[in-house]
């Protein structure tokens, strides 16, 4: 996505769906910007968008599945917007604090991805107003959600939920008991905490979850495929739409010895060529038979595959990954190579980026092979 430089273009983005039940739209209000008169738009809409997309499938919607409807306080904060509320002591930490939080687009100093959302769930609103505490949420989330940071604040039981590739599931609070509740290396980290949220609803949702090594390694009722999710390796400045990550170089006389490992998730295959920038295939099985098959890249390059070369234009490149994996794979034709292909493994991250925008020009992929 370009960036946003026009009210049409904010359009777009505000329509952008993120999960089932969340847009951009539901993020991008913020009363500071309002108050003041700023846009609060993304310097990097893509990776706003990424990002987003694993707060809401995540965290946000498995809480909403289970306790009904949640409101969005605050969610994504441009630099400006936030850079003001830190100033002005509205409730704002640094821009250097939020990078990789509230500022989605822009990766924490560590380089590593990140979204967060204040958010204030009804349903814990008239728990407490009964007299129950904040903290049985905290430890429901701690013991079902593979949440990076929680912190909690004095007005509605509202709290700050982020996502995060490296996960520090710590737990604060402004409300009595104020502090930290718990964190890596405290006793009460690890194990279960069902005794801390008696009567609450039982978990209804489905997380697919992408953690650090610091997440737990299973989340009774809510991990279908535990997979770390690889980190940005730059930080992506304003002008460029998609960082160059460090990527492996397969040269074409190894590529036999490439064996892809397979881990039972669905496998996309995204064909670029001359008059089409993002064909899209799903019908491959396996990773084996996306990269090398007769209907796979090794056949598209050979022209051996049924479709209209003529009406798609020359195959230039084949984009193919797997859900639940950390890496893919970008291939070209290399003639002289065993399978007459050339291929590296690229992150995942990268390649969902493409295809949130739709396309992929021939410069963004072909700098995968410098």
């Amino acid at each position: 996505m370009k960036p946003i430089t026009t009210y049409d273009a904010l359009e777009e983005l505000g329509r952008v769906r993120l999960s089932k039940n969340f847009f951009m739209r539901d993020f991008l209000h913020s009363e500071i910007a309002a108050w003041y008169g700023l846009r609060n738009v993304p310097d990097d809409p893509d990776r706003a968008i990424v990002n987003g997309r694993m707060l809401c499938e995540q965290l946000l919607e498995p809480l909403q599945a289970t306790f009904g409807r949640i409101h969005i306080r605050s969610g994504y904060r441009s630099p400006e917007v936030n850079a003001l509320g830190n100033r002005n002591q509205h409730n704002c930490a640094s821009n250097e604090k939020n990078h990789g939080r509230h500022i989605w687009d822009h990766p924490d100093v560590r380089g590593h991805n990140g979204a967060m959302a204040c958010i204030v769930v009804p349903w814990l609103v008239d728990y407490m107003q009964k007299g129950g505490s904040w903290t049985g949420m905290a430890w429901w989330i701690h013991d079902h959600l593979p949440y990076g940071s929680l912190y909690f604040f004095t007005k509605l039981g509202a709290f700050n939920i982020g996502w995060h590739e490296q996960p520090e599931r710590r737990i604060d609070s402004y409300v009595l008991p104020k502090g930290c509740l718990t964190a890596p290396g405290m006793a009460n980290h690890g194990g279960k905490h069902a005794d801390q949220y008696l009567g609450f609803p039982a978990f209804n949702g489905k997380v697919r979850v992408v953690a650090g090594p610091s997440s737990p390694t299973s989340l009774e009722g809510s991990v279908t495929s535990p997979q770390r999710l690889a980190p940005a390796p730059v930080r992506v400045q304003p002008s460029s739409p998609v960082a160059r990550p460090e990527v492996a170089k397969i040269a074409p006389a190894q590529a036999k010895t490439v064996v892809p490992v397979t881990n039972g998730g669905k496998i996309h295959y995204r064909a670029v060529h001359t008059k089409t920038q993002w064909r899209k295939v799903n019908h491959h099985k396996t990773l084996e038979s996306a990269l090398y098959g007769i209907n796979g890249a090794v056949g598209l390059f050979a022209r051996k595959v049924r479709i209209d070369y003529t009406s798609y234009g020359e195959p230039l490149y084949v984009v193919v990954w797997q859900e639940g994996a950390k890496t893919g794979y970008v291939l070209k034709a290399a003639p002289a190579a065993p399978r007459g292909v050339c291929e590296v493994q690229v992150s995942v991250r990268d390649l969902l980026i493409f295809e949130t925008a739709g396309s992929a020009s021939q410069s963004q992929l072909e700098k995968y092979f410098r």
